[in-house]
């Protein structure tokens, strides 16, 4: 499939991937860590999005039913510009509520096979630099914050971190093989 034509749409996702908070990702192989290590991940993973999307076509699906590489780049970009508000909200509110974030419909509203992925990896830089400067402004006893998602799902700034690195970190895998 070539960029300029309209994916098949992709199933929608139903596994509960905060499972990976307790018991790891045996897909790929994430473990659990030290909240306060997301910083360097966040940044790590960052590098590592610009020079996936610096490959011939990026835009370029490896089977029909698997996201191309900038797909899950714009995917990991929209998770990293949510996480910032989110951790202020956290730390601002008491036990503040978020609403469940659907990454396939965004997919298919944004049409992010088609995405420019020089902008997509300017903006995850730009959205890391964001989460960094927010977990930067943290206090120690912050990273135990606690908001929820609409399904009732508890995070803590430290879970909530996590969750997204793995996340971020397994859509890498998911692009790299």
């Amino acid at each position: 499939m070539t960029h300029q034509q309209t994916p098949e749409p992709m199933p929608t996702e139903t596994k509960d991937w905060t499972v990976v908070l307790d018991a790891g990702c045996s897909e790929c192989g994430w473990a659990p860590f030290a909240p306060q290590d997301s910083v360097h991940r966040f940044a790590d993973a960052a590098t590592r999005w610009g020079l996936v999307l610096q490959r011939d076509d990026p835009r370029m699906r490896p089977a029909p039913l698997v996201w191309s590489p900038v797909e899950y780049a714009y995917h990991v970009r929209e998770l990293l510009e949510l996480l910032a508000p989110r951790i202020r909200n956290m730390v601002a509110q008491e036990d503040p509520t978020f609403q469940n974030y659907d990454g396939d419909a965004s997919a298919a509203e944004n049409q992010t096979w088609a995405a420019d992925p020089a902008v997509v990896a300017r903006e995850i830089k730009q959205a890391t630099t964001e989460v960094l400067a927010t977990l930067d402004a943290l206090e120690p006893a912050d990273w135990q914050r606690a908001g929820h998602r609409s399904d009732a799902v508890v995070f803590t700034v430290g879970s909530l971190c996590q969750f997204i690195v793995h996340d971020v970190e397994h859509h890498l895998w998911d692009v790299n093989g």
